[in-house]
């Protein structure tokens, strides 16, 4: 044998060596994508766990003092009626609905709420905001939110631009 065919076979081998390596870093790829993917889901179904946890809990405070469900259902249909005590009440359970809601929106922006559920919630924003009062109270000044989520609502409102008059 001579130094040519041995330098061939080295050449075949290590070119076998290459693609050996190739495949393998390939399924290393495959299965860290996979494992990317699947913690994509598991963190998805958290925040959309905790936004819904967030709403329930924020809803169901109105119901638990009946001063503030007196509140809220008045506020609903005419926030500027509203007594100093009982805009505050409003105030108070309506910043916790457009905070949950908004952070739905963020999770949607971010990719971690996909795109049927975000209309979902985004049909409930705009129930919410068909009620004169909600627009009334949210034109008055709305609570610290993100300028996207502001859009977001004064889009709603200008669609129809009489909630706020009732």
């Amino acid at each position: 044998m001579n130094w040519d065919a041995i330098g061939a076979i080295a050449e075949l081998l290590g070119a076998v060596g290459v693609i050996a390596s190739l495949v393998y870093l390939a399924g290393q790829i495959r299965q860290s994508r996979e494992q990317m993917e699947q913690n994509t889901r598991a963190m998805r179904a958290s925040a959309y766990q905790e936004f819904t946890g967030q709403l329930h809990s924020t809803m169901m405070s109105a119901s638990e003092n009946p001063q503030r469900e007196h509140a809220v259902m008045k506020g609903w249909a005419d926030f500027s009626g509203l007594s100093e005590e009982d805009a505050f009440r409003f105030t108070l359970w309506m910043t916790g609905v457009v905070h949950a809601f908004e952070n739905a929106h963020y999770q949607y922006r971010m990719g971690m709420l996909d795109e049927d559920r975000w209309q979902k919630h985004y049909a409930d924003v705009r129930s919410i905001f068909q009620f004169p009062g909600v627009a009334q109270w949210w034109r008055a000044g709305p609570p610290n939110v993100s300028p996207e989520f502001v859009a977001l609502v004064d889009e709603i409102l200008a669609e129809e631009p009489d909630r706020a008059d009732p």
